[in-house]
């Protein structure tokens, strides 16, 4: 009765998806163990079959969406008892986004184990996690099972990391220092959000605790497919990924301090007259590219989608009376886009028909906020412009 009049939703189906799911782990296993003996055959990791790497990656998405989703049903429970069995709506459907996931991957994973000429469609791998549940802030259940995943899923990555470090040849060492290096960027993510978590924080906290949370659970489970398969990170593959030919021929966008760089290369070109009038647009361009630690790094996001505009990839994503959507709200004010195939925009999948649009802002970098740099997708509605100030933390910090 108390569940029924809070709205909740019984969890019967979830629970069945939780038993069935538990199969990944002896999955994950097997997999893992079939890495390893050729491993010590002497192969290296970089250089595995084609369809063992498809393997490993499914297994690996399988195993991170089946430990979210075990946690967040293990959270709620815990948070409340009286009602164990019953979730509410939003919770019901995030896990429910998970648990529909992992049947998917383990279907892959158990094909590419049986099948080597098995594929994948250009640009499924490596793959994004599911939406965020559309609830600010998050329920604290929500976070604390973040939390717990985000742990278990890095002590997983971490042995994989080490027994592929210790197989990797010197002929690799190139390669493996990239993969090095994008690992130890989560690491330090999650390393950030568990200093930074306390059970019970206050709601201010809360919030910012969700945000890092959810941006390093992104990154583990990214990094975690490329551990997998390393050959995803080679520019060969992520060419193909892509499915753009001659990625090559358009000029990389000048960097600042270059002959012919533009400050406002990417923001909207049906925009830019507007907001160059603009004095606070101006003078947030300019911070933006003056605090961005690595702006070689937000062109090459933005060459990325210039490639897929020249192929046809993509497009500016247009309103039902055929003009523009419009612009984003933080900087750079880029356009917003449309997939029309997939694609991979530096490391983030976008699939076809989905509209995205790329973030490089510096809002609140002097108090100690990290410069945020993504790629962003969604379902795009009018906003305010956001001024991005770095000397204010950002709204919903």
């Amino acid at each position: 009765m108390r569940a029924f009049t809070r709205g909740e939703q019984e969890a019967q189906t979830l629970y069945a998806y939780r038993r069935a799911g538990a199969q990944v782990h002896p999955l994950l296993d097997a997999a893992e163990r079939r890495r390893f003996d050729l491993t010590l055959s002497g192969q290296s990791p970089f250089a595995v079959k084609r369809h063992v790497g498809l393997e490993l990656a499914c297994a690996w998405n399988a195993f991170a969406l089946q430990t979210l989703g075990d946690k967040m049903l293990e959270a709620d429970e815990a948070a409340d008892p009286a009602t164990a069995g019953f979730l509410p709506p939003v919770t019901f459907a995030q896990v429910q986004g998970y648990y529909t996931e992992v049947q998917r991957w383990l279907g892959h994973a158990s094909q590419a184990a049986h099948d080597p000429e098995f594929e994948l469609p250009p640009g499924t791998l490596p793959a994004r996690l599911p939406e965020w549940s559309p609830v600010e802030p998050c329920p604290r259940p929500h976070l604390d099972a973040m939390i717990a995943a985000l742990d278990a899923l890095r002590l997983h990555a971490e042995a994989a990391m080490h027994q592929l470090e210790r197989a990797a040849p010197e002929a690799d060492a190139a390669r493996l220092a990239r993969l090095r290096g994008q690992f130890a960027e989560v690491l330090s993510q999650a390393a950030y959000v568990s200093g930074m978590y306390t059970p019970g924080a206050s709601p201010a906290l809360h919030e910012q605790i969700e945000d890092h949370a959810k941006r390093a659970l992104e990154g583990l489970y990214r990094v975690g497919q490329l551990i997998s398969y390393p050959a995803l990170l080679t520019d060969a593959g992520r060419g193909a990924a892509r499915g753009e030919p001659g990625q090559n021929r358009l000029p990389r966008t000048p960097l600042p301090g270059e002959k012919g760089f533009d400050p406002w290369a990417m923001t909207a070109p049906h925009s830019v007259a507007s907001l160059r009038r603009n004095p606070d647009a101006r003078r947030v361009i300019e911070e933006m590219w003056a605090l961005d630690p690595e702006p070689a790094a937000s062109v090459a996001l933005w060459d990325d989608l210039r490639r897929a505009l020249s192929s046809g990839g993509a497009a500016v994503a247009l309103r039902p009376d055929g003009q523009p959507v419009g612009f984003y709200f933080c900087t750079p004010y880029c356009a917003i886009y449309e997939a029309r195939r997939p694609l991979v925009i530096g490391d983030t999948p976008v699939p076809r028909g989905k509209r995205f649009t790329l973030e490089c802002a510096a809002e609140g970098v002097r108090l100690g906020y990290p410069f945020k740099r993504e790629v962003v997708l969604g379902d795009f509605r009018a906003a305010t412009i956001d001024y991005c100030d770095p000397d204010q933390p950002p709204p919903h910090e």
